[in-house]
């Protein structure tokens, strides 16, 4: 008895190596370290074109005060209202959980809002330019929102970090209304 339970945790101890293997041998191996480095998007030369119909962008909820404004405060609740999916835990501590859909897309118009108000606050951009360049990236996250073939510009997007190619990259995009 006892060397059938040696030998189940031996195996057991030994699987993780195994394994471990096992997906670094199915890794493609013609891969180059340049390949494997992210590429700077080739937004500059592709744009994205997304046809959206054309809807009500009304928050349902109250509408939190913005540092750019009451329009893009209320473009930034529709935003936040899209692609925060909120929902009732029946088991466990916690009694709610929230769901990012598209979490390329909202992550990086979160991290223009922070850029937006650094920069203003710091006197780098004047508010106005930043009110037209957050409202027409928010105007595009919400067109985005609606379309079903975005995973191009969502894999460009993983592939910046830099909040002035994030900017370059959705100003790469055409909304086309239906």
């Amino acid at each position: 008895m006892k060397k059938i339970q040696f030998i189940i945790l031996a195996f057991l101890a030994i699987s993780p190596v195994f394994a471990q293997q096992n997906l670094i041998a199915l890794q493609s191996v013609k891969e180059t370290p340049e390949e494997r480095k992210p590429s700077k998007p080739e937004s500059n030369h592709e744009q994205f074109v997304f046809k959206v119909y054309n809807t009500s962008d009304m928050p349902k909820g109250e509408i939190d005060p913005h540092f750019l404004g009451d329009e893009i405060a209320s473009k930034w609740t529709v935003v936040n209202e899209l692609y925060l999916r909120k929902g009732e835990v029946s088991v466990g501590f916690s009694t709610s959980y929230t769901e990012t859909v598209k979490p390329s897309v909202f992550n990086a118009v979160y991290r223009l809002n922070n850029h937006f108000k650094r920069a203003v606050n710091k006197g780098l951009i004047q508010r106005e330019e930043a009110q037209k360049q957050f409202s027409w990236i928010l105007d595009c996250a919400v067109a985005i929102f609606h379309c079903d073939e975005t995973g191009k510009f969502e894999t460009a997007l993983m592939k910046v970090k830099d909040p002035e190619q994030i900017i370059q990259l959705f100003n790469s995009v055409r909304i086309e209304k239906i």
